[in-house]
């Protein structure tokens, strides 16, 4: 059994954690995307309300509730409960999730380029992925969680595919799965961005183990298995997930999703020039604007693609000098070659690109592409060890090596940390006006379709409006994440809207019957016509076919893997016996 060589591992963490440290400092830090403390917080009282998946979020949308969950990936809340389980505030919540991303990102992309390219090798690509200025945009300015979540799973699907067409061995199959799974329930957009990618690599290891002595034909056939077991553990991925990516595929026509690409949100506002990706140091914490003038920075680092570059060229003169080239380097220039036309297509002279295969449109932001461009430039960097053997005394490569990494750090560090910070504690967060502020931020993004007018205040605890006015008495009120009981006596007939906005499959029962509901069209509120006298109203999100099914698929594949991990120990205790 080949031994784990713990000592690279520890550099690299050593070495990633002055990326995080202003992490470790006292308070909280402002950031775009606000919302990661109310997150957060929903997705704890699901889990606590025994809403498992969490969908239906009562919070939001000024408190008449969104399924934001139902659309919105899930990961980083299910890992910053584990924190919030072990007694962590809410904001030191937050700040732990992101440590722990980086670093996770930082050892997994090690596992990879050293598998690839050696111990020199994967070090190096490990911190030039870390310490890359855009992953510092996504933590300390964007504050963009779920993005930066997703790049934590980049070098695993690299990893464990490779090592599957390599060795064909089932771990490796369950280990893909569950790194897909992750990507799923991490981002939408890095899905679409990344699947491309992840195809050619497949190609690339795949046709690299083809056997010179047959023909095309018979390596192809040979090729078979290899697929299936990618084909298999990619279904088995997709199940892991299914409870979330099958709901978001088949039921975003239940949201105002228009929204989302529309206005400012149309990715032909927000094409970066090559100046701001390539010469300019800006660092700043405004927001991406129509045209270069942007208060933001969308730099891909000096080092990140002037080393790249030099790579290019040395392989060049190798391959002149040698007349044939080496296959770690022919995979580093694909990574590169690659690297930089997703690069491209973040400039405004690929939108041809943009137009002739429009689901990358979706993604909204063409810049939001440096993250699987910055994972393949920091991964071919890999390869330097290997070049610096042809060019170098061997004595001297590790200082060499050791200067290129002092010099990343000392340059990049400037930007791992936050512009302007607070003192917020988690009462002071969820409370007075920055609760209002967080329970009404991103309120049109998952907004269900029934509303045609935006919310633009708190909705009243159990019920909105009564018409025609008359006495009305509410007791026993009780609420849940997905669902509302009160006692109700009306004085009179009349009609009440429920402070909760429709959705599928929302039910109303009256003394435990179940009764119609109508749905008022400003705000998509449910409205009931009750009789006078004593009611007693429950209302409960039951799930979808959709949901349900999507449930069960989880489920069963999740039992599997389980199954299959636990197996070993089993084995053991077996045998004890």
């Amino acid at each position: 059994m080949k031994k784990i060589k713990l000592l690279p591992y520890l550099i690299v963490i050593l070495l990633s954690i002055p990326a995080v440290f202003a992490l470790f400092k006292p308070g909280y830090w402002n950031m775009h995307d606000d919302m990661q403390t109310i997150r957060q917080l929903e997705m704890e009282k699901c889990l606590k309300d025994g809403q498992i998946p969490c969908r239906w979020t009562p919070d939001l949308g000024f408190s008449y509730g969104y399924p934001l969950f139902n659309f919105y990936p899930p990961m980083p809340y299910l890992v910053g409960q584990v924190f919030r389980t072990t007694g962590f505030s809410f904001i030191d919540t937050v700040k732990a999730t992101a440590i722990v991303q980086v670093l996770l990102a930082s050892v997994f992309m090690y596992l990879l380029a050293s598998s690839v390219f050696g111990i020199k090798g994967g070090i190096l690509s490990s911190l030039f992925y870390t310490y890359a200025p855009y992953h510092a945009l996504n933590i300390y300015i964007r504050g963009a969680m779920n993005e930066a979540w997703a790049t934590v799973f980049f070098p695993l699907i690299f990893y464990f595919s490779r090592k599957l067409i390599l060795e064909k061995k089932n771990k490796f199959a369950v280990g893909l799965a569950l790194s897909l799974s992750g990507l799923l329930l991490s981002h939408n957009p890095m899905v679409l961005t990344f699947t491309p990618i992840i195809l050619i690599w497949c190609l690339f290891w795949l046709i690299t183990t083809f056997d010179k002595k047959l023909k095309l034909k018979s390596n192809l056939i040979n090729q078979i298995p290899n697929i299936l077991r990618l084909f298999i553990s990619s279904i088995l991925g997709l199940s892991l997930s299914a409870f979330f990516t099958i709901p978001v595929l088949l039921e975003e026509k239940l949201i105002n999703i228009n929204n989302m690409f529309t206005g400012y949100y149309n990715y032909s506002g927000h094409f970066v020039t090559l100046y701001q990706l390539f010469i300019s140091n800006l660092w700043g914490n405004g927001p991406s604007i129509w045209g270069p003038n942007d208060n933001i920075s969308f730099m891909i680092g000096y080092f990140h693609w002037i080393i790249p570059v030099l790579i290019l060229i040395a392989s060049v003169f190798i391959f002149i000098k040698n007349k044939k080239i080496n296959k770690k380097i022919l995979l580093s220039l694909i990574l590169i070659v690659i690297g930089f036309f997703t690069i491209f297509i973040t400039h405004e002279k690929s939108t041809f690109l943009w137009i002739i295969f429009s689901p990358i449109q979706k993604i909204q932001f063409p810049w939001r592409l440096l993250n699987p461009a910055i994972f393949l430039l920091s991964l071919s960097i890999g390869i330097l060890p290997l070049i610096f053997k042809k060019i170098f005394e061997p004595k001297i490569i590790k200082p060499v090596i050791g200067v290129i990494i002092f010099a990343l750090i000392l340059i990049n560090i400037n930007y791992f940390h936050p512009i302007s910070n607070n003192s917020l504690t988690d009462s002071e967060k969820f409370s007075g006006t920055n609760w209002e502020q967080q329970i009404s931020s991103g309120i049109n993004d998952y907004l269900p379709i029934t509303t045609t007018t935006t919310p633009d205040k708190v909705a009243e605890d159990f019920i909105d409006e009564i018409n025609p006015i008359s006495k009305y008495e509410i007791t026993g009120g009780k609420k849940g994440t997905d669902w509302t009981f009160f006692n109700l006596f009306l004085e009179k007939d009349t009609t009440i809207t429920i402070s909760t906005i429709a959705f599928p499959n929302f039910e109303i029962n009256d003394n435990n019957q179940k009764i119609s509901y109508k749905i008022e069209p400003k705000l998509g509120r449910m409205t009931v016509d009750l009789k006078a006298g004593d009611h007693q109203i429950y209302i409960k999100l039951k799930n979808t076919p959709v949901r349900t099914i999507s449930n069960y698929i989880s489920l069963v594949a999740w039992i599997f893997v389980i199954g299959y991990l636990s197996l070993p120990l089993w084995n053991k205790l077996t045998l004890k016996k």
